[in-house]
C-alpha cells in the first residue's frame, strides 16, 4: 500500500474540528488510503496519524490524493 506524505499534518484544532464534521473550508486526506474528503464527510474518520491537511482540493490531487467516493472529495 502506497502512503502519501505530502500535505500537513492536522493542529490539534483542526484535528477537533474533523472529528467533530465541522465547516472548517479545509480538504481532509488520508495517507493511508489515497483519498479527500470535504467538511462533514459520513464515513469513518481515519486515525489521527494517517491524516494529512490541504487548503483546496486542487492541491490534494496535485499530491496524488482522488476524491471520496462518499462525499465528492469538497
Amino acid at each position: 500500500m502506497r502512503l502519501h506524505h505530502t500535505g500537513r499534518p492536522a493542529s490539534d484544532a483542526e484535528w477537533q474540528a474533523f472529528v467533530a464534521r465541522g465547516a472548517t473550508g479545509l480538504v481532509w486526506a488520508v495517507a493511508s488510503t489515497g483519498i479527500h474528503c470535504r467538511d462533514g464527510c459520513p464515513a469513518r474518520p481515519c486515525l489521527r496519524a494517517n491524516l494529512r491537511v490541504f487548503d483546496s482540493r486542487a492541491q490534494a490531487e496535485a499530491a496524488g490524493f482522488r476524491a471520496c467516493r462518499r462525499c465528492g472529495g469538497g
